[in-house]
């Protein structure tokens, strides 16, 4: 039997970020493949109101919680879990290495590597970057196989010591919008290569520092929580939005998927991760039938450039020109192409593929 595992985060605060909604979508095109879904409980909210004595027997409660909901799985059945696992804990690795000694393969579906941000994160102790990568370790080197972002990512851990052959590349997220055909996206001013950039996501300053210094000679549409930044002729702020509405009120000509601290350049923490991860937003951009503009060194570049979706720049003070170097029917042709996309990522064609890639790989090694 395939098996998924399901765990629960109830947050309004998340709720109206990307956070869970690549998550629910996965969780849904598992279960359109006809793999089942294993609920695993979660108190997340419990434990982070704990002491420190509280949080450290958390580690025990997931551990047993995760043991005592994995019971009905037997030798040969298959389960998939979403990486990192919501209730994290140094204990998992122990109950994973359980399950493979019963004959259980395990695949993880990579969202993100915490460790690999930690470690240049100066607002984290070192104790916590430890505990970080242990706990990312333990679980990574157990698993049969990994879904990760892209031959980036892959490489990276291919030098943490994965081995190449544990790991199918995504390509990138699917989003899934419901009744997208019947909809029709319609947006207030349409999409032109003229109107607006889009920049849609979570927009605190100490995570998008540098929407709070754009260029002024380009006009930018805000969508996300906790701007705090002003508005003027160039700069609007909307408001946020739950992800499934998103696509239907963005109004603009190019989503932006960019990070960090500066305008110039991606850098800083959350800059310096565009090198290997997939944003969800290129892919929110994209199902939405929105070209990108995207930073030139990120990991997904290669796909928006291979694929004619959008265009690459090394600062935002490029887009300006770049815009102005694009004609009419070379924008259209961009929009025909992302359309094409688009409806692969609306069916979760690449999720669908990643798994049936690692499935047979795990059950005909030799293919």
């Amino acid at each position: 039997m395939r098996y998924f595992a399901r765990e629960i985060q109830v947050s309004e605060k998340v709720q109206r970020t990307a956070g869970i909604k690549a998550r629910d979508d996965l969780e849904m095109i598992f279960e359109q493949n006809g793999i089942l879904p294993l609920p695993i409980p979660s108190y997340n909210k419990q434990r982070a109101d704990g002491n420190t004595v509280s949080k450290l027997l958390w580690h025990y409660k997931i551990r047993k919680t995760w043991k005592e909901n994995t019971a009905i799985l037997k030798k040969g059945d298959i389960l998939i879990i979403q990486f990192p696992v919501i209730e994290h804990a140094i204990t998992l690795g122990g109950v994973f290495k359980k399950l493979k000694k019963s004959g259980i393969k395990i695949i993880l579906f990579i969202h993100d590597l915490e460790s690999l941000r930690a470690s240049k994160r100066r607002d984290y102790s070192l104790i916590k970057k430890i505990r970080l990568a242990l706990e990312e370790k333990n679980i990574l080197f157990v698993a049969d196989k990994l879904v990760v972002h892209n031959e980036k990512m892959k490489e990276t851990l291919n030098d943490m010591g994965v081995a190449p052959d544990k790991m199918v590349s995504l390509e990138i997220f699917d989003y899934l919008i419901s009744d997208f055909d019947k909809k029709n996206v319609d947006r207030k001013g349409g999409i032109g290569k003229d109107r607006p950039i889009i920049i849609a996501g979570t927009l605190r300053p100490h995570k998008a520092q540098y929407a709070y210094h754009l260029p002024e000679g380009v006009h930018f549409n805000l969508y996300g929580v906790d701007y705090e930044g002003i508005q003027n002729d160039n700069i609007k702020y909307f408001g946020s939005f739950p992800p499934d509405e998103l696509p239907f009120v963005m109004d603009g000509s190019f989503g932006l998927v960019w990070d960090g601290e500066s305008a110039e350049t991606c850098k800083g923490v959350y800059g310096e991760y565009l090198k290997i991860n997939n944003p969800h937003k290129t892919s929110l951009y994209l199902a939405s039938g929105i070209p990108v503009v995207i930073w030139k060194e990120a990991a997904i570049a290669d796909f928006i450039t291979e694929n004619g979706v959008g265009i690459t720049v090394d600062s935002l003070y490029e887009i300006e020109e770049r815009l102005s170097q694009i004609t009419a029917d070379q924008y259209n042709k961009m929009v025909e192409n992302v359309l094409r996309i688009s409806e692969q990522l609306r069916n979760g064609v690449y999720t669908k593929k990643a798994i049936n890639q690692s499935i047979l790989l795990i059950t005909n090694p030799k293919n």
